[in-house]
């Protein structure tokens, strides 16, 4: 069967509406998956190494209620830099989430999370242009981002955020991720990126399994074809995997910037 490729340069960004309902089929995955998960499972470590599946659990619920509430977000991140100054202004605040959320026991974590996360997301939708349009980097200096607008992290970064936290926990306690279509949509955003950032030779980037598909990257004739695991590969442009499985037909060398490619998660 032939497989469409893509140009990763013709991925048109997630609009307001698509954005938010890949989130909320996102929200609704990621609850799935963590009523799923037995009492020893909360303790594992994942690849956020200074974090357990609880921990994660702990953040999910504190980037959702930073987005319901303006209030909570800029608490926490003010309290955030203040407590962790070392640190960028992302990570320390994402680190007081979990400092003031992973008191709490699990099961009371997840329902939270199933109250606040559908409003976080109506809130998403009623806001304001002129708000979706402020500069990211006022809160975030450290980070810098393709897009960097508040829209941006709203339409294309909430739901990437949520599902590669549900890989992580996958990978940690072992459990099989459960896909869905509204994951076709993050990966091909990723790809995005990772072609507009792209400075090595042209290739075609084949994934397999879900969320998979075929893109071109990259300008002029392909000198390789890659094929790699979709999620192996989306962890690996993550930071979460060094050393993903690559399938290369064609020219060898290409072996090192795809696998040494990035992308915001």
């Amino acid at each position: 069967m032939n497989v469409t490729t893509v140009p990763a340069r013709d991925i048109v960004r997630t609009s307001r509406e698509l954005g938010l309902s890949v989130s909320a089929a996102e929200l609704d995955a990621t609850l799935a998956a963590l009523r799923t998960l037995s009492d020893a499972d909360w303790a594992k470590p994942t690849d956020c190494t200074e974090w357990t599946v609880h921990d994660q659990l702990a953040h999910v619920v504190g980037q959702f209620e930073g987005l319901a509430s303006l209030r909570v977000f800029f608490r926490r991140h003010r309290v955030g830099h203040r407590r962790y100054p070392e640190r960028t202004r992302l990570d320390a605040m994402t680190q007081q989430q979990v400092d003031d959320l992973g008191r709490h026991a699990p099961a009371t974590l997840i329902e939270r999370l199933a109250a606040i996360g559908p409003k976080a997301i109506r809130v998403a939708r009623r806001m304001p242009s002129l708000v979706r349009r402020l500069d990211g980097t006022r809160f975030f200096p450290e980070d810098p981002l393709p897009d960097s607008r508040l829209g941006y992290l709203l339409d294309v970064i909430a739901a990437r955020d949520t599902w590669m936290h549900r890989v992580d926990i996958a990978v940690a306690t072992g459990r099989p991720l459960v896909h869905g279509p509204h994951e076709q949509e993050i990966a091909a955003q990723v790809i995005r990126e990772v072609g507009a950032a792209w400075a090595g030779p042209a290739v075609v980037l084949e994934l397999t399994g879900d969320p998979g598909g075929r893109w071109a990257i990259g300008s002029g004739t392909p000198v390789a074809t890659v094929r790699a695991d979709a999620v192996d590969y989306l962890r690996t442009l993550a930071g979460r995997n060094d050393n993903p499985a690559l399938d290369i037909d064609g020219d060898p060398g290409v072996a090192t910037p795809i696998a040494s490619a990035r992308a915001v998660f």
